[in-house]
């Protein structure tokens, strides 16, 4: 039975790419194929091997070999996700505001 799709396209649809903004196909988080990977690299580079489909099977002794791999071939900077900085807050600066008067 075939619904008049190939077993290769199972689970993309065509809409609108998350990452790029082109109408293409995309899988279940919005993303073509181009942007997926892109994203699981990301996800490798940042060592979050629960959320990326690469390093999901890979044994835990062979994970930073992955990740140095994926650094060597397409370089340390994230492709699709932006990178977060973390600021502290600063506890000494005070606002400085017109005092009211009575």
């Amino acid at each position: 039975m075939t619904f008049g799709s190939k077993s290769s396209e199972f689970g993309f649809h065509e809409a609108e790419c998350q990452g790029c903004d082109i109408f293409t196909r995309v899988d279940d988080v919005g993303l073509c194929e181009e942007c997926a990977t892109k994203l699981d690299r990301d996800l490798i580079r940042q060592r979050d091997w629960n959320h990326s489909v690469t390093a999901y099977m890979v044994p835990l002794e062979q994970r930073e070999e992955l990740r140095k791999e994926v650094i060597r071939q397409y370089g340390e900077d994230l492709e699709l996700i932006a990178p977060y900085e973390f600021k502290k807050p600063n506890c000494n600066a005070r606002k400085r505001g017109k005092r009211k008067r009575r």
